[in-house]
């Protein structure tokens, strides 16, 4: 995610909006007090530390394929690079907008990801040396950033609702990579950093608040998963993606107050 997507995370913080009633509405009281979930966080931030890793370590193929003017390589590189690195966008805009505009801006495909992969599967070309050196120094910042970076329970909400919304707003038709035709696999790895997340800071705290809650949030994204599998885009069914990522965001929505956080913010 990045900052020249702000008018999609316009229209999720409205459609979120008006969900809210119907989300409070079955919500139960929020506890006292924030649970602790320090141990959970720090458990997530080794996952996204080995994604970042990947990613980065993928893009240095990539940029040593680019060099040797090797097509396939590249976009097999490019390809696993993409795969680490949407396991971490729970975290992308939320905690690091800037370097997230500048590896994964979208529809904006001037730098970062989306201009190396219009030429790499678009162009048919590997005129993106430049573009492949900036994103492995990217992507390294990223991961040093990540390091520095105190994460908050929730700041991980925020961006785990946002981008569950966003599943279905943005990445339902081809979403943000059409030339390598990689949507679905994308959205597996979103989910993978959504679920990680869920699993591993925030269920325990809300089985103990609301069991029937947590039940809610891991049917959606075992559904979620199911609808993602999908052979290809043709056959995907777009309407259901579609309401599984809004039921998800309202179910991590009243998760969040169930656990004691603050309704989630959808704007850094």
């Amino acid at each position: 995610m990045s900052v020249t997507r702000l008018p999609a995370v316009l229209r999720l913080r409205r459609a979120l909006l008006a969900l809210i009633p119907l989300a409070l509405a079955a919500m139960p009281t929020a506890s006292a007090g924030a649970a602790e979930f320090g141990a959970g966080i720090t458990q997530y931030k080794a996952f996204l530390g080995e994604q970042v890793a990947r990613s980065r370590d993928a893009a240095a193929t990539l940029r040593d394929r680019v060099a040797a003017a090797d097509l396939p390589g590249a976009q097999r590189a490019w390809l696993e690079a993409r795969g680490g690195w949407e396991a971490t966008e729970v975290v992308a805009d939320e905690f690091f907008p800037e370097l997230d505009a500048a590896i994964d801006a979208w529809p904006d495909a001037k730098h970062g990801f989306h201009a190396i992969e219009a030429k790499l599967f678009g162009a048919h070309s590997t005129d993106v040396l430049a573009e492949s050196e900036a994103l492995v120094a990217n992507l390294t910042a990223f991961r040093q950033k990540l390091d520095a970076t105190t994460l908050t329970a929730q700041g991980l909400l925020n961006g785990a609702t946002k981008l569950a919304f966003e599943i279905g707003e943005n990445k339902a038709e081809g979403g943000e990579s059409p030339f390598s035709g990689n949507s679905l696999a994308e959205i597996e790895d979103n989910l993978r950093g959504i679920e990680a997340a869920y699993r591993g800071i925030f269920a325990a705290a809300l089985v103990a608040e609301d069991a029937a809650l947590d039940r809610t949030v891991r049917t959606t994204l075992d559904e979620l998963h199911a609808v993602a599998a999908a052979p290809d885009l043709a056959r995907l069914d777009q309407t259901r993606l579609r309401k599984l990522s809004e039921d998800l965001a309202i179910a991590l929505l009243a998760a969040g107050s169930a656990v004691g956080l603050e309704k989630p913010s959808l704007e850094n």
